[in-house]
């Protein structure tokens, strides 16, 4: 039982250090992707849109 012991100790560490470090980066993630929507929302409206939108192809002979 005590040669279980450590074994199983470092590995529940260690897990519970990685789930951190993933739970951190899914926030910085989360942020980030929140940055990107805002920025690309705001440089969408400001685009002006063509008031002719009519296409004219040319005649086939």
């Amino acid at each position: 039982m005590k040669r279980l012991l450590l074994p199983i100790i470092l590995i529940t560490f260690a897990v519970i250090c990685l789930s951190i470090v993933h739970i951190d980066n899914v926030n910085r993630l989360d942020a980030q992707s929140d940055e990107l929507r805002k920025k690309y929302t705001t440089e969408q409206y400001k685009v002006e849109k063509p008031t002719n939108t009519s296409i004219v192809l040319p005649e086939l002979k």
